[in-house]
């Protein structure tokens, strides 16, 4: 028998050549495909898309219904405060009258010890502080997130908006100030 006379590097050459120009059918039948679906065939989908955004910052800074729930956060505070501030006030005392250095020795490790420990109760006071302090934040943020979600829910129901970001959080770098609806959004919020 007689070996044809393509060498195997020709052989190889002409079957990637087969290949290639199939894979070109293939994309030129997809392609066209594509542009029957999306232009021929009519869309299934064809409403049109309503995006808004609104300023959350805004919405803190300005809206009644906010500076009550800060009222009653601050009212809460301060009385949650006081006994810091009383201990702040006793411990100070303490420490002057130990500076002072009017008292016999026994007299002032006494002292000192009793102002080591009113430090310690005064740290746990304040841990606890920060601790309610954190809560009461976490607990006016969620209020005024889920009042703002029903809010925002409606509006967007009632208004036809497809979608609406928080303009801080959603890493929008341009808006035209037409689809701003922080305003209006601000007056239903007082209204409620």
């Amino acid at each position: 028998m007689c070996a044809p006379d393509i060498s195997v590097s020709k052989f190889i050459l002409l079957l990637y050549k087969r290949i290639a120009d199939s894979v070109k059918k293939i994309l030129i039948l997809v392609n066209a495909f594509c542009l029957a679906v999306f232009f021929f065939i009519p869309p299934a989908y064809s409403e049109t898309l309503k995006i808004g955004i609104f300023d959350i910052q805004k919405v803190m800074n300005e809206s009644q219904k906010v500076k009550s729930y800060r009222k009653r956060y601050q009212d809460t505070l301060d009385e949650k405060k006081k006994p810091v501030v009383q201990k702040e006030e006793y411990a100070k005392t303490l420490r002057e009258k130990i500076d002072q250095g009017q008292m016999s020795p026994d007299e002032r490790m006494l002292k000192e010890d009793e102002f080591s420990l009113k430090m310690k109760e005064l740290k746990r006071l304040k841990e606890d502080f920060d601790f309610d302090l954190t809560q009461m934040d976490r607990w006016l943020k969620a209020q005024v997130f889920k009042d703002l979600n029903e809010i925002l829910k409606d509006f967007a129901k009632q208004e036809g908006y497809t979608i609406i970001l928080e303009k801080n959080s959603s890493g929008i770098a341009y808006f035209n100030a037409s689809i701003d609806v922080t305003d209006r959004i601000l007056s239903i919020y007082n209204k409620k």
